[in-house]
């Protein structure tokens, strides 16, 4: 049963199960940053991500994004494209800027065709790690966790 994506007065939906140690001393699991502003795709997204064993945590805006990538400090950001105060690929450049070129993958999500997203994505530099039509799938959330795992120890603490 999918929870309802809850804000705070900011805006934040933020889920508590970020950066907690799983029972039995296990090693953390990886912490995402999904920045969507738009609350059903936003839940269906974190569902699978959840599923996958990732922790999330949900920004609706560019500007809650870097706010909550504070707390979090996420080794994936999942972010769309279009929010209503920025576009993602500034809120990535703002995130390289206060965390670092190599702390964390970054991934933007777009609503757009996939011959648009290439266009695009022709135009991005290396800040950007993909440029992917939603939804996001199994068989890519797959591929980026192998990516996460390959990179463990540069993307910085799990």
């Amino acid at each position: 049963m999918a929870r309802p994506l809850s804000t705070d007065e900011g805006g934040l939906a933020g889920d508590a199960s970020w950066g907690v140690e799983p029972a039995g001393g296990k090693a953390r699991r990886h912490r995402v940053l999904l920045v969507e502003d738009h609350a059903g795709f936003a839940e269906a997204t974190a569902i699978l991500v959840r599923h996958h064993g990732l922790d999330v945590s949900i920004a609706t805006s560019g500007g809650d994004a870097l706010k909550l990538a504070e707390e979090c400090n996420p080794v994936l950001v999942l972010c769309d494209l279009a929010l209503p105060d920025m576009t993602g690929i500034e809120v990535v450049q703002a995130l390289r800027v206060r965390r670092g070129p190599n702390d964390f993958l970054a991934v933007i999500l777009s609503a757009m065709s996939a011959n648009d997203l290439r266009e695009i994505e022709a135009h991005i530099n290396s800040e950007i790690t993909l440029v992917l039509p939603k939804p996001l799938t199994t068989p890519i959330l797959i591929d980026l966790i192998a990516r996460l795992e390959a990179l463990r120890p540069s993307v910085g603490p799990v």
